[in-house]
């Protein structure tokens, strides 16, 4: 949801490349903080080791639709 509002402001010229670029970068690190986080915190539940490969999966999708999205634009 946030990567089409920022590619809508590309569009609409608020926002340029570089901008999208280092926002992005910085949100997902802070996203995987946050899922390594969790995965710390929910370690009675299910092994710690599921939890941080969980957080790496998702972190890793998540670069590579930020990836494929820069790619796209101009």
């Amino acid at each position: 949801m946030l990567v089409r509002l920022m590619y809508l402001l590309i569009l609409l010229g608020l926002m340029n490349k570089k901008n999208m670029e280092i926002i992005s970068s910085t949100g997902s690190v802070i996203l995987l903080i946050v899922l390594f986080a969790v995965a710390h915190q929910i370690r009675d539940s299910v092994p710690q080791e599921y939890g941080f490969i969980g957080s790496l999966l998702i972190f890793i999708i998540v670069m590579s639709i930020v990836g494929l999205k820069l790619n796209e634009m101009q």
